[in-house]
């Protein structure tokens, strides 16, 4: 779990320096710069955090469409807090929200409460806009927090919030590609 957490702060770090000034936002952008033969700091931040998210749903789920799931959640919130993270407190009270169901969860309780103790220790500051998250913290909470929701959660859950963290960067991607 820790090293999923620090790879996607990893690649959020690389992004938040290589990235900088970079004006190509969402997947169809950096896939599209990928296919061409240059590779982004957002296909970095893709492939770098969904091998982490892949290698993590490895460990904690044990059937192969499990892990499947598993990885798309943890990359997928990854990427939501990401995108959260346009105005000061809005990504971090997202993990304060989405993560609190997580503490009454057995088994998933621990793993929710990182990402919402981290979260909580630094909305004051992200909000005064004294901090800012960056793709670092944001990637980081977002990983943790996916990490804590495929832990929680069966085959049925796995499945709901996949679909939803997929549509939600369908839609977030499509919105970046009509803003263009």
């Amino acid at each position: 779990g820790a090293l999923t957490v620090a790879a996607a702060a990893a690649c959020g770090a690389y992004d938040d320096f290589a990235g900088a000034g970079d004006p190509r936002r969402g997947f169809r952008a950096h896939l599209g710069a990928l296919r061409r033969g240059e590779v982004t700091s957002g296909a970095v931040k893709l492939i770098g955090i969904g091998a982490a998210a892949c290698a993590a749903g490895a460990v904690v789920k044990e059937r192969p469409l499990d892990k499947a799931l598993a990885a798309v959640v943890i990359a997928g919130s990854a990427h939501l807090v990401n995108l959260l993270d346009v105005r000061p407190g809005r990504a971090a009270g997202a993990v304060l929200a989405l993560a609190a169901p997580g503490l009454a969860r057995r088994g998933s309780a621990p793993l929710a409460a990182a990402p919402m103790g981290a979260a909580a220790a630094l909305i004051a500051d992200d909000v005064a806009e004294r901090t800012m998250l960056g793709d670092t913290g944001s990637h980081a909470l977002g990983a943790g927090l996916g990490l804590a929701v495929a832990v929680g959660n069966g085959r049925a859950g796995l499945a709901l919030h996949a679909a939803a963290l997929v549509g939600t960067a369908l839609a977030m991607d499509a919105r970046n590609h009509l803003c263009e």
